[in-house]
């Protein structure tokens, strides 16, 4: 879905509200738990996870761990140990800016992290019986869950539909296990399109098969191409709530030379294979977890495999080892340049969800300072430790991330989150509809209304300066999201009416242009000096 808008001039309303327009919930939003502040990050933190022999080392020291960027050894700035979500520091002093902002305080006055898991299956790859393991093991995962947890459910399937938005409420997550077990996955109509693709090619002559093979390229890299941009939208949805951040990516993973596995079978030339590539595909997805700390664990729902394809699924001439590869190279990639784990060759994933929610509970919080962080842009970053025998993970890579990029994760996920509320209040309007812009098309008028004392102003020329980025953007049912284009807003009252201005409200107005069906819209208001963001929303049928 795409919706289009064109923003009006911004107007200092000395009423309290804008009028003739449909308004939405006006009260005073209050601040999510587990929500982080659209800020620029300020240290490279490195979540470690240290086993020797399989089990968990929870002694090492700073002096035992060694930090490379590019090759080059950094000095290690800050350093905890979060043992069961618990951080253990004298009052946070050893802990990076970052950790301690995303820290909360129990009753018992011991400093924590709230862990925060996205649980995202990949229907759109999966066949009916590959989810029944993982869900099963995920029921137990979900009893595990503390009351500071917060867990979330989605399925991909073309776009990203939310089952069960983050909650702390194991019987709402039990029951979106529920109901995703009962929803048939999308995996059987691109498996029944890859077996008719097989079969005509298996009769077709030598010089029509290249044009057979090119065709499921393109449609294959397509496919592949839109499933990795909605998990990067994920990502960022995921990289807006606060504290330990994980994603448990349950799919049948990527072709990354899509079409590679019917050219190795079919192809005249092995080197059509490589006409499409997903790789930067797959770097964008990773850049966006690795600029925000996110441990992807990847669960190869296809179960135990073997030299033969026991579910006679592959015709004869298409190699199940090859196959296999050729979508694990993706997988392996997420999870292991992430700090996180491919289980794969399982029919039983209890055991895996587990160690999962250990990892996540009990880790070494590793960090350096920004300016002691050579070069900029994304950058390669190697941990290991000193102690004979100790084997670590860690993300492989870093981008920092701008205050800018941190403002539209909080708006991805606002459009995952029904109900996501900012750090002030705002109310968002939409007018009547008028059928415009084509078959199916229809435009309104619509402002977010807010208080200007929300935003941060200087004086400068006889005027009170404040900027502030608005961004409108909408969700289907279906799951489908527009784009997000924040667009920066400049605020001048003169000195003289500075006292009268800042008890009133600012409206930013704007036309919209959407096509049909159930929306809810999502405004957010960002005051670009400090971050501090306002998000509202509108549910709207669109007929």
């Amino acid at each position: 879905m795409v919706v289009r808008f064109r923003f009006l001039t911004c107007v200092l309303a000395l009423l309290p509200a804008a009028r003739g327009l449909a308004a939405g919930p006006s009260s005073p939003p209050v601040p999510q738990a587990g929500v982080r502040a659209a800020v620029e990050v300020t240290a490279m933190d490195l979540d470690v996870v240290a086993t020797k022999d399989g089990r968990a080392v929870n002694d090492l020291a700073r002096e035992e761990f060694v930090v490379r960027v590019d090759g080059k050894p950094v000095p290690i700035d800050y350093f905890t140990r979060i043992e069961a979500g618990t951080v253990h520091g004298p009052d946070l002093a050893t802990a990076s800016p970052d950790l301690v902002l995303d820290t909360l305080k129990a009753d018992s006055g011991e400093t924590y992290v709230p862990r925060q898991f996205l649980v995202y299956f990949d229907d759109d790859r999966l066949l009916p019986p590959q989810r029944v393991a993982v869900i099963e093991g995920l029921r137990d995962f979900v009893t595990r869950l503390s009351p500071s947890d917060r867990a979330s459910i989605v399925s991909y399937t073309g776009a990203t539909r939310v089952l069960v938005p983050f909650t702390n409420s194991k019987e709402t997550l039990l029951d979106g296990l529920s109901r995703l077990e009962k929803a048939s996955p999308a995996g059987l109509m691109w498996e029944s399109q890859y077996q008719q693709t097989v079969r005509e090619l298996r009769v077709a002559r030598p010089y029509t098969r290249d044009g057979i093979l090119r065709n499921w390229q393109v449609q294959a890299a397509t496919r592949e191409r839109s499933a990795l941009a909605e998990l990067a939208r994920s990502v960022s949805a995921l990289a807006a709530r606060s504290g330990k951040r994980t994603l448990l990516l349950v799919t049948n993973g990527y072709e990354w030379f899509p079409g590679q596995t019917l050219t190795q079978a079919y192809g005249t030339s092995l080197n059509s294979q490589f006409e499409e590539n997903i790789g930067d595909d797959i770097g964008k997805v990773l850049a966006r977890a690795n600029s925000s700390g996110i441990t992807i664990q990847v669960f190869d729902a296809k179960g135990l495999s073997s030299d033969s394809d026991a579910s006679q699924m592959l015709p004869a001439g298409v190699n199940p080892f090859f196959k296999a590869q050729n979508f694990r190279d993706s997988m392996a990639a997420l999870a292991a340049d992430t700090g996180g784990s491919l289980v794969e060759n399982r029919n039983v994933f209890r055991a895996d969800l587990d160690r999962v929610y250990r990892e996540a509970s009990s880790y070494y919080s590793v960090g350096v300072t920004l300016n002691g962080v050579p070069g900029r842009g994304s950058r390669k970053v190697e941990v290991r430790s000193t102690r004979p025998g100790v084997a670590v993970r860690a993300r492989t890579g870093f981008g920092a991330k701008t205050a800018d990029e941190a403002a539209v994760d909080r708006v991805e996920m606002a459009l995952l989150t029904p109900g996501a509320t900012g750090d002030f209040a705002a109310t968002l309007r939409i007018g009547a509809l008028e059928k415009k812009g084509g078959i199916g098309r229809r435009t309104a008028p619509w402002d977010v209304a807010f208080p200007i004392s929300e935003l941060t102003f200087r004086e400068e020329g006889g005027f009170m300066k404040a900027a502030a980025e608005v961004t409108l953007s909408a969700a289907e049912d279906t799951g489908a999201r527009s784009s997000i284009k924040p667009e920066k807003v400049s605020v001048s009252i003169p000195v003289a009416d500075w006292e009268k201005a800042k008890g009133q409200a600012f409206v930013h107005r704007g036309q919209l242009t959407t096509g049909k069906g159930n929306i809810r819209f999502v405004a957010a208001v960002r005051d670009v000096a400090s971050g501090r963001m306002a998000l509202a929303s509108f549910d709207l049928r669109v007929e």
